[in-house]
């Protein structure tokens, strides 16, 4: 009986079919209407796309630019072009983008000699996730789109910012030579609170550097900012941050010929054995890789060449200053590793004419990119014989850090002061003989190491507390810290023992959060009212944000920066996921 039941109403079916067939105009408006109901769903409740106008948050995302090719080393990179197709905010003028600097070998070369032009573009288009479910509330470095507190619409159109959130409420957030620090311990009056608690997003509710903060930060530093013990403490990135924010320094496998036969005797290439050393290399002027066949240990060092003594200087007081070249070309001397970012680094011109008369030209460069970062990233391609090792080290201060690789095993170490209470942590890896991409990574007191872009996991191993520097250097004039012997004669080097091949070596530094005042090497501390975060952008000497007009109410949070679907600078690998 049920399966004749079935097969009749199979039947009624198909008669049913046949009495009222499909219309294809209807389903085509259903489909539609049903997409059209899906999308403002999920635009409303779930996510919203976002185009990035500005460059607050170079060079993680771009706002208007013009990619350059270095004509000389080959390095592309982004150029900022907001001013060009939108007036300045601070002089309603047009500004044209005239000259670059290349961050790689510091070329400093005219926009209208490059062949092709470069054409701007828009900026990157990113997806944001609403904070309506637990799994997109923001955590520490998570890049969030707000609506700007001051005036969250101008002319009835949004003021929408992205930046990555650092500071959540209750805390007390300080900067120090670009590195972050976090208290919870600190209680401020209630008297200072204003009427209205709309307004605790204003500056003056931040209580910048507060006697009480900036007391604590001193205790915290001289104890090397112990954790859980109320103080201040050292805020880390993820490993994801890290790859993500991390800023090129010098790219071995991109050198400057022309600056080779401009110097003549006079070049100096940035990487270089000791004098003693017993490398050779495929090129003794711009070497590109190096060979060790020695039972010894020797070291390749780098040189970050891209200073000059300042000729207004008094004779027995150095300060450096920028090196740039075109023409003519003078050598440059070594310095500190600095903050310069190749997207800033442009020259306008206000109103400009055809003729290039009355051009008025205006650098984008300022003090604030010229200051000491000591968190770097090494990374390059070994080839190991049967019984060899090599070590990738880096300088921070009055510290040496190392990664060794050796039978199968890599081990951390430190010397200089507090070297024996590092330890000399060791992990099992794959490299013995054969090729391997090794990076060694010291940032935010944390040293990391990957082998084949895989991370080895040191846990809490890896991190150290800071060591400072009290004993400044007769030309540090901000007092930052750094040393000759360390950070200018070698704060990044390899060396080796055995049959050791080394090439395609790239030197990147860490993000650096700048003060907005001077000197520079000064602490600065940030109250976060609860309900509240504090935001900057990546782009820390050209960023407004919540160092300059005050933290982001909670109400106004539109949600996190998730994933760039549209990348405006279509470099490999821009599309996907925001770190």
């Amino acid at each position: 009986m049920s399966a004749t039941a079935t097969a009749e109403e199979t039947r009624d079916v198909r008669e049913d079919k046949k009495k009222h067939p499909r219309d294809p105009a209807r389903e085509v408006v259903e489909t539609i209407v049903f997409v059209v109901v899906l999308v403002l769903l999920l635009k409303l409740f779930v996510t919203e796309a976002f185009v990035i106008p500005t460059g607050s948050m170079a060079e993680t995302l771009y706002g208007y630019q013009k990619i350059i090719k270095c004509p000389k080393c080959g390095h592309e990179f982004p150029v900022n072009t907001h001013d060009e197709i939108e007036p300045n905010p601070t002089t309603k003028r047009h500004h044209k983008l005239v000259s670059y600097c290349c961050p790689n070998c510091r070329y400093l070369g005219q926009v209208d000699e490059l062949n092709p032009a470069p054409k701007y573009r828009t900026g990157d288009r990113v997806l944001v996730l609403k904070p309506l479910y637990h799994i997109s509330r923001p955590q520490p470095g998570d890049v969030v789109v707000f609506k700007y507190p001051e005036a969250p619409q101008e002319k009835h159109t949004a003021a929408n910012y992205i930046k990555r959130v650092w500071g959540f409420g209750g805390e007390t957030i300080a900067i120090l030579n670009g590195q972050f620090y976090r208290a919870t311990s600190l209680a401020y009056l209630d008297s200072e609170r204003p009427a209205n608690s709309l307004d605790l997003w204003k500056p003056e509710y931040m209580y910048i550097n507060n006697k009480a903060a900036t007391d604590l930060f001193a205790a915290s530093r001289l104890a090397r900012f112990p954790a859980g013990q109320g103080g201040f403490e050292i805020i880390r990135k993820t490993e994801e941050q890290i790859l993500a924010t991390r800023r090129i320094v010098w790219d071995n496998d991109k050198q400057a010929k022309e600056l080779l036969d401009k110097l003549g005797p006079a070049f100096k290439p940035r990487w270089g054995s000791e004098v003693n050393g017993r490398w050779s290399a495929d090129d003794g002027r711009q070497p590109r890789a190096f060979l060790h066949q020695s039972g010894e240990l020797d070291w390749i060092r780098y040189s970050h060449l891209t200073w000059k003594l300042d000729p207004k200087a008094e004779v027995n007081q150095r300060k450096f200053v920028p090196w740039r070249w075109n023409q003519p070309v003078e050598p440059p001397i070594a310095g500190p590793i600095d903050n310069m970012l190749g997207y800033n680094a442009g020259i306008d011109c206000i109103n400009p004419r055809e003729d290039r008369k009355d051009w008025i030209f205006q650098s984008r460069e300022q003090g604030q990119e010229t200051l000491w970062v000591g968190d770097l990233i090494l990374e390059c391609e070994a080839q190991l014989g049967p019984g060899t090792e090599v070590i990738l080290e880096l300088s921070r201060g009055v510290n040496r850090f190392q990664a060794k690789f050796a039978n199968g095993q890599v081990t951390l170490s430190r010397t200089g002061p507090l070297g024996p209470e590092f330890g000399t942590p060791s992990r099992p890896c794959k490299v013995n003989a054969g090729t391997y991409k090794l990076r060694f990574a010291n940032v935010d007191a944390r040293l990391m190491v990957w082998v084949d872009e895989k991370r080895i996991d040191f846990g809490s191993e890896g991190d150290y507390t800071p060591v400072e520097n009290t004993n400044f250097e007769p030309d540090d004039f901000h007092q930052e810290g750094w040393t000759r012997a360390n950070d200018i004669d070698a704060p990044a080097s390899i060396g080796a023992k055995g049959q050791v091949t080394i090439r395609g070596i790239k030197l990147f530094r860490d993000i650096y959060y700048t003060r907005l005042k001077d000197p520079p090497s000064a602490v600065d501390t940030y109250y976060v009212q609860p309900g509240h975060y504090l935001c900057l952008g990546d782009n820390s000497a050209q960023s407004a944000d919540s160092r300059k007009w005050g933290t982001v109410p909670e109400r106004l949070m539109l949600g996190k920066a998730v994933f760039v679907f549209w990348p405006g600078f279509p470099a490999p690998n821009r599309i996907g996921f925001i770190k």
